[in-house]
């Protein structure tokens, strides 16, 4: 049995617009923000790419008086890091307290974007750095060269990607789509019931997918409790509605060897370096 729990964090995407979710509207977004942190959840998870979620986000604490809360944010390391790190603190009305490289790029652009980041930390505009959606090898170099502290990635029983290996690594990692994506949300019983984007990830062509929505029985409680087992330094789930929060009142520390076996078994599948289908090698 673990029993040492990560921290719960509330994930932003689906206040964009996006083809793998149905989008909420600015007053659907602040009301689940505030819910959120009135439940407890004080760690938010938002990018420069999510358009007005900062805003959303920047609005929701200051009515909440939510000194406490802690806000990571992502831009992209190309072309114009400076300017939207600059766009991404006016949304917010103050410095994130992580500041990450959304995706990586070649290695010209994505050394710059690195060198951008490492000042903006400098200048106290984040107070801490990191990356997101790194495979291990780029992972293994960045850390070798640059200051970074975090990396977020998705984490869930449908992807555990160099898991093992990353949790050797001295780095604090903030696992989103703990529910792969909503896949193991409980509210499908087989592969062939999802038919949006979300069909076209890699990981629709794994027999063992399958397997694993057997083994949780629609009951999102197990997926999401084997992903708080594994340890990362947070959790960041993404919620549509505020019913969707009392999950985490089901959270158990109770560690299930077998649900980790199925994943690994998945993982090792894909050829993919990331869930999404891209590849950086």
């Amino acid at each position: 049995m673990r029993t040492t729990l990560s921290k719960s964090a509330m994930g932003l995407w689906n206040l964009s617009a996006s083809p793998f979710h149905k989008s909420l509207s600015a007053k659907e977004g602040k009301d689940l923000i505030k819910a959120a942190y009135r439940r407890g959840i004080r760690i938010f998870d938002t990018a420069y790419s999510y358009g007005d979620a900062s805003s959303v986000l920047a609005a929701a604490l200051k009515e909440l008086k939510a000194e406490d809360a802690l806000i990571i944010s992502k831009v992209m390391p190309v072309p114009t890091i400076r300017r939207k790190t600059e766009a991404e603190l006016k949304r917010l009305n103050r410095p994130p307290d992580i500041l990450l490289l959304h995706w990586p790029a070649e290695e010209k652009q994505l050394t710059a974007g690195l060198e951008d980041l490492t000042r903006v930390k400098e200048e106290g505009k984040a107070k801490a750095i990191g990356v997101s959606n790194v495979p291990l090898p780029l992972l293994r170099w960045i850390t070798e060269r640059f200051p970074v502290e975090y990396h977020e990635r998705p984490l869930s029983l449908i992807w555990t990607k160099d898991w093992q290996e990353e949790k050797s690594m001295n780095l604090k990692t903030i696992a989103y789509s703990p529910l792969g994506m909503g896949i193991l949300s409980g509210k499908y019983r087989a592969v062939s019931e999802i038919t949006d984007r979300r069909s076209s990830l890699p990981v629709f062509s794994s027999p063992f997918l399958q397997d694993i929505l057997d083994a949780v029985h629609n009951k999102p409680e197990l997926a999401l409790s084997w992903v708080y087992s594994e340890q990362p330094w947070c959790v960041a789930s993404g919620f549509s509605c505020q019913e969707q929060l009392s999950i985490l009142n089901m959270i158990s520390p109770v560690y299930d060897s077998s649900l980790t076996i199925l994943a690994e078994k998945l993982s090792k599948s894909i050829p993919a370096d990331n869930i999404f289908g891209h590849n950086w090698h």
